[in-house]
């Protein structure tokens, strides 16, 4: 049991952003790899995302997404045209479900949520993850850098 838990730590370990190696070792104690267990995730879909949203009064809206391996984020929000239009904003993220990345700002409580599409690019989705449809979905779509 003792070498099942070892090997499903190490192949958490390997998945983690950066894909860093972890050292072999042959003694290796059940509490070690509990708690390294408990804290390797899939953080694949970590670095800094761009595109262009729509906007309801305007050409649209230039937007920068950094997630970060440290559960924060970095929203940079340009609205085209709009004179005062750049806003940005820091917080910290969920992933629900492996896939659904969920935006918190501290100062307001505001969610944003972002779906992981492939390995290169996420979308703006609702709270369940539901994408947008039709002839506007693409315009959703923030691509990683």
């Amino acid at each position: 049991m003792k070498r099942i838990m070892l090997v499903m730590g190490v192949a958490l370990l390997l998945t983690a952003c950066g894909n860093k190696k972890v050292p072999s070792t042959t003694n290796v104690d059940s509490t070690a790899v509990a708690q390294t267990d408990s804290v390797a995730t899939d953080t694949s879909y970590c670095g800094t995302y761009r595109g262009t949203l729509p906007a309801a009064d305007g050409p649209g809206i230039k937007t920068v997404l950094t997630i970060s391996s440290d559960s924060t984020y970095n929203l940079s929000s340009d609205y085209i045209g709009k004179k005062d239009g750049s806003f940005v904003t820091s917080g910290v993220y969920h992933v629900k479900d492996g896939k659904l990345i969920e935006l918190v700002t501290p100062s307001s409580g505001e969610k944003t949520y972002y779906k992981v599409k492939d390995a290169r690019s996420i979308v703006m989705t609702d709270s369940l993850g539901t994408e947008p449809e039709g002839e506007t979905a693409k315009l959703y779509v923030l691509t990683k850098e």
